[in-house]
């Protein structure tokens, strides 16, 4: 689905789905299925907001916003659930299935809050050499938490002190999923991972930018009550399903499949250059052409198919293979047919 804004964040409760925007105060909701049509609108005047989770212990939606959190019910006008008075910095937000708010802020702190605002808990991290920082926290059995930055995943107790890292394993965003395993965002790798909670054993690459198409993901949930998982990405929000038998179909391809999938690509793509109007255009001038002014004019014809696709024709398939495809495909196919052409009737 692709919206008129920069995504920060969406979440979902029964059968909707929220999408907050970046440095926007409006809040939208869309039916959760195709075709996704927009139901309402609330507009929270000077709300910047951060994130977005779901509370289903509550049944509502939390945004985290700058100074505060915000509640949205289905119908229900949005109200303040709390003000922040020390925090500072405000990184990201995750809710536990007992409903309570775990914050990050200030790249080391994380306090815990009940429905009401009131803080249950507070943790610092203490900091090691490879953790200075973190990103997002999830709280998981044992009351452990797990924490993500752009390059660590971690696990740490209550006190703060660290029980558990791996490298090269970060992310930017972190959330549970199926089977409790722990789904991590990764906007510099432009991955989405699954991941063992206890373990830390990497499971599966769910989505990649070669397959997917997901450039930068920056923000996941995944819906407990269908089993789908929502990842935003610039203007863009992807909705998948996560039902066990249909999980195979979202997983990462091999490499002779992601093959398979760029000569598909490059078929249907050469298939719409081919019926362009002004490509056909262009192989009946080459038609009347010499070789020698066929060659004189190549940069001509590389200039009109190449503003073609860059700016006429907005093409369906957004992928990042596509997107090469357009710019080195283009053109051969244009001056082979007419070479093609010109050698059967030399």
């Amino acid at each position: 689905m692709k919206l008129q804004r920069d995504i920060a964040g969406c979440a979902s409760l029964l059968g909707s789905i929220y999408v907050i925007f970046k440095n926007f105060d409006e809040v939208l909701r869309y039916i959760g299925c195709r075709p996704y049509r927009l139901q309402k609108t609330w507009v929270i005047p000077d709300m910047k907001p951060i994130d977005i989770a779901t509370n289903y212990a509550c049944i509502c939606v939390y945004i985290l916003a700058s100074d505060c959190v915000w509640r949205i019910r289905r119908d229900v006008k949005p109200s303040k659930v709390f003000e922040f008075s020390d925090e500072k910095n405000i990184e990201k937000m995750s809710v536990t299935e007992s409903g309570r708010i775990a914050i990050v802020w200030n790249k080391t702190k994380i306090s815990v809050y009940d429905d009401a605002g009131e803080t249950l808990q507070y943790i610092e991290i203490q900091q090691t050499n490879e953790v200075q920082l973190i990103k997002q926290v999830i709280k998981v059995k044992g009351g452990s938490f797990i924490g993500c930055n752009d390059r660590h995943l971690f696990k740490f107790c209550e006190d703060g002190e660290i029980t558990k890292l791996v490298n090269n394993m970060g992310g930017n965003y972190i959330l549970q999923g199926a089977n409790k395993d722990a789904i991590v965002v990764n906007t510099q790798e432009h991955i989405v991972q699954m991941v063992d909670c206890d373990t830390f054993e990497l499971k599966t690459t769910v989505l990649t930018v070669e397959r997917d198409g997901v450039e930068c993901p920056h923000h996941a949930h995944f819906a407990r009550d269908t089993g789908q998982l929502l990842v935003s990405w610039l203007n863009y929000l992807d909705v998948y399903s996560f039902n066990e038998n249909e999980l195979h179909s979202y997983i990462a391809a091999s490499a002779q499949e992601t093959r398979d999938q760029q000569v598909a690509e490059r078929a249907v793509l050469e298939m719409e250059v081919s019926q362009n109007k002004q490509y056909q255009e262009l192989v009946h001038v080459a038609d009347k052409l010499t070789r020698s002014q066929l060659s004189a004019t190549s940069g001509k014809c590389t200039c009109s198919v190449l503003r073609y696709a860059g700016k006429d024709k907005k093409l369906s398939c957004r992928r990042g293979t596509a997107r090469c495809v357009v710019s080195v495909k283009i053109l051969p196919i244009a001056m082979q047919q007419c070479r093609n052409y010109l050698n059967d009737n030399s």
